[in-house]
């Protein structure tokens, strides 16, 4: 009986360290090894919103894959662009100031990613759709402002949303 017991605890242990991984963990760079991720265009109201999403893009890149960001698109295997057309944060809560202290964000946009050498789209969605509450206790005004750390999370968030999307469809 405690030969069995021994005998299942190392097969236990010799199956549990086999090495499998989540096959898509890294499909994304498989034959890539450098992308350049255009400025998202802006088509919204929302000033400077496209650069802090555009920021936030190359930064999950860096930390989610092993694809080098490039800032020439002749060092490029792919590249990722993309337009935010539109954005909207409605309030779901309202505080005792009568602002907004919970929103749904909303984003809509258009992303591709292209390999650069022959111009195949690798990934497009032309409707990509961002949601998320976040509870914020600032004005409506003011909440895409740049000052508005809760709009670096919304970044974060979203960045993390599209590249993990383009990994899984691959």
């Amino acid at each position: 009986m405690l030969k069995r017991f021994a005998l299942l605890i190392m097969l236990s242990a010799t199956v549990s360290s086999c090495g499998y991984k989540v096959a898509s963990q890294n499909r994304m760079d498989q034959g890539f090894r450098s992308i350049l991720v255009r400025p998202l265009e802006n088509r919204t109201t929302q000033i400077e919103v496209d650069q802090i999403l555009t920021r936030a893009l190359s930064r999950e890149v860096v930390q989610s894959t092993s694809l080098r960001v490039v800032n020439s698109e002749s060092q490029a295997d792919v590249i990722l662009a993309g337009e935010i057309t539109s954005l909207r944060a409605s309030p779901i809560t309202i505080g005792r100031s009568a602002f907004g202290s919970t929103f749904l964000v909303t984003l809509h946009l258009r992303v591709e990613l292209n390999e650069r050498e022959t111009g195949r789209v690798v990934f497009s969605q032309n409707d990509y759709i961002f949601r998320e509450q976040y509870v914020i206790n600032v004005d409506v005004e003011n909440f895409f402002s740049e000052l508005n750390p809760a709009l670096d999370r919304i970044a974060r968030d979203f960045a993390s949303s599209v590249v993990t999307t383009i990994r899984e469809s691959f």
